[in-house]
């Protein structure tokens, strides 16, 4: 049977004229129009619905209701071009990576509606719901298989379980050869994109929701078009995020020289007497004229930009660009590759496997996981999809690391760089088994290009980063200040981390000369998760170059350049304002159900100098079985907590951390977990979750603490359940010779160890996102930052030091 899914329409506007004519504009669709932000936060809190129409007052405000309470539906703004204040603090909402499109109030009412359905179209198409449908298609060359839940006319639904590798499917990856079959026979055979990712609930189940978007006729096979943006307030908030980031535009002009040139360009904000307009360095091999069309290309957060736009005017040493009417937005790439310094010079060497041709070009960008360069079409034959065995990277001190590459991208390229080929192409290549020497050279020169000030920290002398952390006062309870044994282990795990593989630790430290200014480390907690901790920025004056900014976004980077990392955690503290302010905004504005987790737990400590109280008749603590592993991870499951599954290590597996205790294990640091149990009547009553390691693999010792599952909080010996769990943790941590035992729980569990003789520390906020978010992170740590400082110069100077 054909299902319409007939669209809810939630509109809020003071004005009820304009009101009764949007009613009356959008029927039949079920419509709820209310006059007051007030009013559609009680409505939102009984029915989610599918596009929201709102008066641009107190729109970012109003953005963050939906974001608490329709995370998914679509915003739309009426806001009169006249308005230009409530058009300039829309601006700077979307330029802090909030969704959401305008519309102007004061055109005809069918014009207006024309707009809204036009935007509205893709989620009013007619869907088949389908029993029995499987779909098998080809991501990154691997086939992957999903039951379909409904087609529409532009494209599929998709179920994907839990554990899945999400992270190849960020919207506006290309999907190859997809089909749909039944019973082993094809009933449908195309391309397409992923369109959209989410996280769907049903008792005892959950699974990853993947929406598929049908390729098009003609579809070009180098670019995705995800959308074209026309709303002008879009177009200004992308601009400015893609200057604010690099300060480049790629120009070239529509006619006449047609060759591409990257510009120093420069947003001019809209004022009362002038439009926003946008200007350039002028060009070195092309001349400009006023009413010329240039082309403007650009990337941002994975993705690449297309507008056009006119010259308005002249001038001695740049030249004034009109604001393009619209963008188009290509999917290129979810990672960020650099061009390495004129001192690192990068090439590559092939056997051509169509024409048994050796072939050796220098590279244009690169990152550990591909590269590009520049080839001549007339004499090579290079199509997407071609896997080259003999490849080989040049390194530049003319080692040659051999690997094999796969053809990612092959198109023309307009650029005077490539003098001398008739036909000059770029050709995108994804890199596969590379000798760990050869990335970690490619890791060294990704640091130098992008930030020279930073240089790796694993060899620099223990007592010079001590040093640091006691002039930030980055003090955590098992490791004072004072002299004692505690530094000797400290330095002696130091030590230890210098020698480990690339991809399990690296310490970035930022430097003027011989003085160090700040520090940030980030280490594998578990197989596929990388923490950034121990973020330091020495007290000086030297906001400007916001250090603090550029250490933890380095080490993001080199976190997402590691094929194995998945996930990217943080942890602060609640009560230090800096932190909390920056990653606190950032955590919440970028939550995705299934592929970020904001949790908030209690540090708690006992030390053992301390004796612990436990009441007698407690319930028996047992080891967890291979059965309980297993009941652990069917729990999570149906609860939906994918990140934690995935993230920490709770698949059945993987529980006891096998996996990453053997790559630590032979540079003798210790890695694990152990778990613990009290049997209920038909399952595990709870389960504590000990973590272990080497001290001082985290100053915090994040990664030594002990945590609860406790699946019905409410049931009568719950309590004491936990507070066998907590006696019993406490004495197998002593057994390991800690200091302490650290417990990281819940509001409702502090109470009971604190009895127990644990000491309340502080509040700590856990922060888990997908690589496939990494973009996103850098986007609005951009903006976070660029907020801060326009709203209050000094607040950059307070709290900064630290985040642990």
């Amino acid at each position: 049977m054909m299902v319409s899914h007939e669209q809810s329409v939630l509109i809020v506007h003071p004005d009820p004229v304009l009101r009764a004519g949007l009613v009356s504009a959008l029927a039949p669709r079920r419509i709820i129009a209310v006059s007051s932000r007030d009013d559609a936060a009680r409505t939102l809190a009984e029915r989610v619905p599918d596009v929201v129409l709102a008066d641009v007052v107190e729109a970012r405000r109003f953005i963050r209701d939906l974001d608490r309470l329709a995370p998914a539906a679509m915003r739309v703004f009426l806001c009169p071009q006249s308005q230009s204040q409530e058009l300039r603090e829309l601006v700077d909402v979307a330029a802090e990576g909030h969704e959401f499109h305008t519309v102007d109030p004061t055109v005809p009412v069918e014009e207006m509606a024309r707009s809204l359905r036009e935007l509205m179209r893709q989620r009013a198409s007619v869907r088949v719901p389908t029993t029995g449908l499987e779909a098998v298609f080809l991501v990154e060359g691997q086939p992957l298989r999903a039951q379909c839940l409904n087609v529409g006319n532009e494209g599929v639904l998709l179920k994907l379980p839990v554990d899945s590798p999400i992270e190849q499917l960020p919207p506006g990856t290309r999907i190859f050869d997809l089909r749909l079959e039944r019973a082993g026979q094809v009933m449908l055979r195309t391309n397409g994109f992923v369109r959209h990712l989410g996280l769907e609930r049903a008792p005892g189940d959950a699974w990853f929701r993947v929406g598929i978007q049908l390729e098009r006729t003609g579809t070009g096979i180098g670019h995705v078009e995800l959308a074209t943006l026309n709303d002008m307030v879009r177009v200004l908030a992308v601009l400015r995020r893609a200057l604010r980031r690099s300060g480049m535009l790629q120009c070239t002009l529509v006619q006449g020289v047609r060759r591409r040139e990257e510009l120093q360009a420069s947003l001019i904000e809209e004022t009362a007497e002038a439009p926003a307009v946008l200007r350039c360095a002028l060009p070195l091999r092309w001349t400009v004229a006023v009413g010329d069309v240039v082309q403007l290309v650009f990337d941002l957060s994975g993705k690449s930009y297309h507008g056009w736009a006119a010259v308005v005017r002249t001038e001695a040493d740049s030249f004034v660009l009109s604001m393009p009417r619209s963008l188009s937005m290509y999917h290129r790439r979810s990672s960020m590759r650099f061009k390495a310094g004129e001192d690192q010079t990068f090439s590559v060497a092939y056997v051509s496997p169509l024409t048994g041709e050796s072939m050796e070009y220098p590279v244009m960008d690169l990152h550990p996981l591909g590269l590009s360069f520049a080839y001549d079409a007339a004499r090579d034959v290079l199509p997407v999809g071609l896997i080259i065995d003999t490849f080989t990277l040049v390194l530049p001190d003319g080692t040659r690391a051999p690997c094999s590459a796969e053809v990612r991208d092959s198109s023309p390229l307009l650029s005077h760089a490539v003098g001398g080929m008739a036909r000059p192409f770029r050709c995108g290549m994804r890199l596969l088994n590379v000798q760990p020497e050869a990335r970690q050279v490619v890791m060294d020169a990704f640091v130098q290009a992008r930030c020279p000030q930073v240089r790796d920290g694993r060899t620099e002398p223990f007592q010079n980063v001590w040093e640091l952390a006691r002039a930030v006062h980055l003090f955590h309870p098992d490791y004072p200040f004072e002299e004692g044994p505690h530094l000797a282990t400290l330095e002696d795990t130091h030590r230890k981390l210098a020698g480990v593989p690339e991809g399990l630790f690296r310490t970035f430290l930022y430097c003027e000369g011989d003085q160090l200014l700040g520090h940030v480390s980030g280490v594998r907690t578990h197989s596929r998760t990388w923490m950034v901790q121990h973020l330091m920025v020495m007290p000086t004056v030297r906001r400007g170059e916001n250090i603090s900014r550029e250490l933890p976004a380095l080490n993001v980077d080199y976190a997402e350049a590691l094929e194995d990392v998945h996930y990217m955690r943080i942890f602060w503290r609640l009560q230090n304002k800096w932190p909390d302010r920056v990653f606190g905004w950032i955590a919440r504005t970028m939550h995705i159900e299934g592929l970020t987790e904001l949790q908030t737990m209690n540090y708690t400590r006992v030390p053992f100098t301390q004796p612990l109280r436990t009441r007698r008749g407690l319930p028996t603590v047992r080891p967890a079985t291979a059965a309980d592993l297993k009941w652990l991870e069917g729990h999570l499951r149906e609860r939906g907590e994918v990140v934690r599954l995935m993230a920490d290590d709770l698949l059945a597996p993987e529980a006891r951390m096998p996996t990453l205790a053997a790559r630590y294990a032979p540079h003798g640091i210790h890695r694990g977990r152990s778990l613990f149990v009290v049997d209920g009547e038909n399952a595990p009553l709870a389960l504590a979750l000990a973590e272990e390691a080497t001290p001082g693999l985290s100053w915090a010792e994040m990664t030594s603490a002990f945590s609860f599952v406790v699946p019905q909080a409410q049931h009568p010996r719950a309590a004491e359940a936990r507070e066998a769990l907590a006696a019993h943790c406490v004495e197998h941590y002593r057994q390991q010779g800690k200091r302490s035992a650290l417990a990281l729980v819940q509001d409702d569990e502090v109470e009971g160890l604190v009895a127990m003789g644990f000491q309340w520390s502080c509040r700590v906020a856990k922060w888990t996102f997908h690589r496939s978010t990494a973009r996103t992170w850098h986007m609005l740590m951009a903006a976070v930052f660029e907020r801060l400082r326009a709203r209050a110069p000094r607040v950059l100077g307070q709290d900064e030091e630290r985040t642990d």
